[in-house]
């Protein structure tokens, strides 16, 4: 046994194993229950309860094929399509091969083992399923995280749309980019990756999206200039506290820390107003609280602010100074900020 093969965790998923014999459960766990994590089932019936409960931490299912109530693979086919990247193991008499070579497609087999078994082989095969589990498991936690950066840039540019507004209209506001993408990435870091919640952020309703950016432009244009009179980053920090309370942000507190503001409440209203904003909220008009919130965001950069979101639980945002936009001016964020969105989809998207 190498080094390399013990590095891995191999409890760190469970393995079920369903067979209605109860000598052939506790063989099997005298076997295997030093190196693996194993819960026990009677028949497939049983199996379908336990596996429903445990779905999260199981990474293998070992299950004989003729039991009463169900069979293996009538129970394995009732999992295969909500939980494909389970390792389904049968294990059959010789006399049931056939069936069970006809029963790989259907139940999404990776492999079976003919009864009685060879030890050393299943102990292999066992490690092997785990490390496979383990490592696509990672992987799709990695792709999740690209994906919602990705989904991160390429909604900011949508809704950069709003930051073009005020240099229409000549509000004078600075950093109103900046100030979208912040609001946007907020909103998107209060969702769990590969939650539903996080997964509608990031695919909005695109045929509603150009329609509510109208609509919204011109709420924007209505709410701004009242933000905009809160010069000072003190005053714009309090205000974007007031919007976010508005918004349904429970429990807020302000504290200082030299000249950095931190904003704390216990729940994060930030997720919802962002799917307004993307069209996906049912109201035809969009809502008024939104508008405030992302024309408080704008305020702050407008006051050469930055918010910078904190992890954890509920919505902590830290208030900060930036040098960076206290020397710009609208034309020139504009243009910086039309360059390096290009250049950021672009890396996303893995062209340059």
């Amino acid at each position: 046994m190498t080094q390399q093969i013990d590095s891995y965790d191999y409890k760190r998923y469970a393995i079920l194993f369903v067979d209605d014999e109860a000598n052939t459960r506790k063989y099997f766990v005298r076997l295997f229950s030093e190196k693996f994590r194993i819960l026990e089932a009677g028949d497939g019936v049983e199996a379908l309860t336990i596996f429903r409960k445990h779905a999260d931490e199981i990474g293998i299912i070992v299950t004989d094929q003729r039991m009463p109530n169900e069979t293996g693979v009538g129970f394995l086919s009732k999992i295969a399509g909500d939980y494909p990247d389970v390792i389904k193991i049968l294990s059959t008499a010789y006399s049931d091969i056939d069936a069970a070579i006809g029963s790989v497609n259907e139940g999404g087999i990776f492999r079976y083992m003919t009864k009685p078994w060879d030890i050393p082989q299943l102990e292999v095969t066992l490690r092997r399923a785990m490390e496979f589990f383990t490592v696509k498991r990672e992987r799709d936690a990695l792709l999740g995280a690209k994906m919602q950066a990705m989904g991160n840039v390429l909604l900011s540019s949508r809704l950069a749309a709003f930051a073009l507004v005020p240099v229409c209209a000549r509000f004078g506001c600075r950093g109103s980019a900046e100030a979208v993408a912040s609001f946007i990435k907020t909103g998107v870091a209060g969702r769990r990756t590969g939650s539903d919640g996080d997964s509608a952020i990031r695919s909005p309703d695109w045929g509603q999206l150009h329609h509510r950016q109208l609509l919204l432009a011109t709420a924007l244009e209505v709410a701004l200039p009242g933000a905009l009179e809160h010069m000072s980053l003190e005053k714009a920090s309090e205000a974007l506290g007031t919007a976010l309370v508005g918004a349904g942000a429970i429990g807020l507190q302000t504290s200082s820390e030299g000249s950095a503001v931190r904003l704390s409440a216990a729940t994060d209203p930030t997720p919802g107003l962002v799917d307004v904003l993307l069209g996906r909220a049912k109201e035809e008009a969009p809502a008024e609280v939104a508008v405030k919130v992302l024309a408080a965001f704008m305020a702050v950069y407008a006051a050469g602010g930055q918010i910078r979101r904190v992890r954890g639980a509920g919505l902590t945002l830290d208030v900060v100074e930036s040098a960076a936009l206290a020397t710009s001016n609208p034309g020139m964020e504009t243009a910086k900020w039309l360059i390096d969105d290009d250049m950021l989809i672009s890396a996303a998207l893995g062209l340059i």
